[in-house]
């Protein structure tokens, strides 16, 4: 197997580590360390991508010490039996943050021109006079924040557009989320990287 990990956040009440794996034959896979239930979930997977996706998931788990057994909510939200956990992979990389203490909600987005086609989806008025949305970089960190926000919330028919809006980016940014009568603002770190950026997120007042 060729892949490797990297602690990305060490802290008491947070841990988040990310693993690349590169170019792998699906059958040099050491299933082994799949239970029984995901190894039928591994198996019903159509495409080696996604095969790819869940067993590096897996096995990047093994590196927090700790029995996680990962279940999966109505909407798709990952839980376990104590404690808060996100995932989020793009392209060769998976990122797992754990939390003991605070629900969170974690993404990582490489950096891509055709972001802009959609920001006319994601982007609300305050954002469009308040940041440089012609830059790819800021157009992907503000997707990446939505995308963070929308995992932690859980909320059925979030709008990217209507219902957030990030309000700074900074080492430590603010994003407001107000839907069915409810406001929440949560804080959130963006973790830059040449070629991606990792977003993580929780309440204020946490």
């Amino acid at each position: 197997m060729d892949f490797k990990i990297q602690n990305i956040v060490s802290k008491a009440d947070l841990e988040i580590k990310e693993l690349t794996y590169f170019d792998q034959d699906i059958d040099e896979l050491d299933l082994s360390i799949l239970s029984v239930n995901d190894r039928d979930k591994y198996d019903n997977f159509l495409s080696n991508k996604r095969r790819l996706e869940f067993y590096y998931t897996r096995r990047l788990l093994l590196e927090f010490n700790t029995e996680i057994i990962i279940e999966y909510k109505a909407s798709g939200k990952p839980i376990i039996n104590e404690g808060h956990i996100s995932v989020s992979h793009s392209k060769n990389k998976i990122i797992i943050g754990l939390s003991e203490a605070h629900n969170l909600g974690i993404d990582i987005e490489f950096y891509k021109e055709k972001i802009h086609r959609i920001k006319h989806k994601f982007l609300a008025p305050f954002e469009i006079r308040n940041f440089d949305t012609s830059n790819t970089d800021i157009l992907t960190i503000i997707w990446s924040i939505k995308e963070a926000v929308y995992k932690l919330e859980d909320i059925e028919g979030l709008r990217f557009k209507d219902d957030m809006i990030v309000n700074t980016i900074e080492k430590l940014g603010l994003i407001s989320v107000e839907k069915n009568g409810l406001k929440h603002d949560y804080l959130f770190k963006c973790l830059r990287f040449k070629d991606y950026v990792i977003t993580y997120c929780y309440l204020k007042d946490n």
